[in-house]
């Protein structure tokens, strides 16, 4: 575990592992005054930049104590190991996630691993099957990931609707041991498998409770055109072309502009002055880090 001590000012704060609607500032307030107590906050480096993903809230608590560095655990990785760390850790300690804060760390989720179980995200994030399958459905009509043939499952194995476990007794009549089962001893058993369309229906819950007749057997699973969704998962973004810098400074430049003119709206200093204290102090810290960071570049 590397924990070293960080300078704040080096710290990136992306609104986009910020899965909070807001701070709260009697958390801030709290872990302020408990300070010598407080575990690391953890900082994934990103080509060569620290992301701040677990501890907004004890940075906004250095702020207000004017701390200048902060204890940090760093690790390696790319931008989505952050954003998958963040979708999870706060549901484990520090201040429980709102309804919608829940929500959205399962988006998060199902964003990154959708070819999960609706029961392996659940457990994942400790939440209700039933509000992971509903988010997914809402995901998949969005065309915001895609409605995969198959889930992988706690156990790591693919599963598919074609593969689900069965229990070997599923629809053997419980009479007539000379083999010769009738018609009418299956139809209770197969209308438990149909739904109201009449076709066989099976839930993509791959994971559920092995019966007393022993441990599911997955069938070997097949896909539509033979291609196995791993296989497309696995393969390497296409490559667009990058915007040149001309074009990056262009489209920063506006923002900052946007931003500027959000300060000048009618009541934002009325509103500013009565804002809690650790908003001001990211905002400051913010503003500082970039007047910083435009000075080193045009002395570069």
């Amino acid at each position: 575990m590397d924990i070293r001590n960080v300078a704040l000012d080096d710290l990136v704060l992306d609104p986009n592992l910020n899965l909070r609607d807001r701070l709260d500032d009697f958390t801030v307030e709290r872990y302020a005054e408990a300070w010598d107590r407080l575990p690391p906050v953890t900082v994934y480096e990103v080509d060569e930049r620290w992301l701040l993903a677990d501890g907004f809230h004890r940075h906004a608590a250095a702020i207000m104590l004017g701390k200048r560095t902060i204890p940090a655990e760093v690790r390696p990785g790319c931008f989505n190991d952050a954003l998958d760390y963040v979708a999870s850790v706060n549901l484990f300690h520090g201040l429980p996630l709102s309804r919608t804060e829940r929500r959205r760390a399962v988006e998060v989720k199902l964003k990154l691993h959708h070819d999960w179980s609706d029961r392996r995200t659940a457990e994942e994030l400790g939440v209700s099957r039933e509000l992971v399958a509903k988010i997914r459905k809402q995901l998949i009509d969005g065309h915001q990931i895609p409605n995969t043939p198959g889930r992988v499952g706690a156990d790591g194995k693919l599963y598919s609707t074609a593969g689900l476990p069965k229990d070997p007794n599923e629809n053997r009549p419980r009479t007539n041991e000379s083999g010769g089962a009738s018609r009418e001893a299956d139809e209770p058993a197969e209308r438990g498998r149909r739904g109201m369309s009449g076709t066989v229906t099976a839930p993509w819950d791959d994971e559920a409770p092995a019966r007393a007749s022993g441990p599911p057997i997955a069938e070997e699973v097949h896909f539509a055109g033979g291609v196995d969704p791993r296989i497309v998962a696995m393969a390497p973004p296409v490559e667009v072309e990058a915007p040149t810098v001309e074009e990056l400074l262009d489209v920063m430049a506006k923002q900052i502009v946007e931003v500027v003119s959000w300060t000048q709206a009618d009541g934002f200093v009325e509103g500013y002055k009565s804002a809690a204290a650790n908003a001001r102090g990211v905002f400051h810290a913010a503003v500082i880090k970039l007047a910083a960071r435009a000075d080193q570049l045009r002395r570069a």
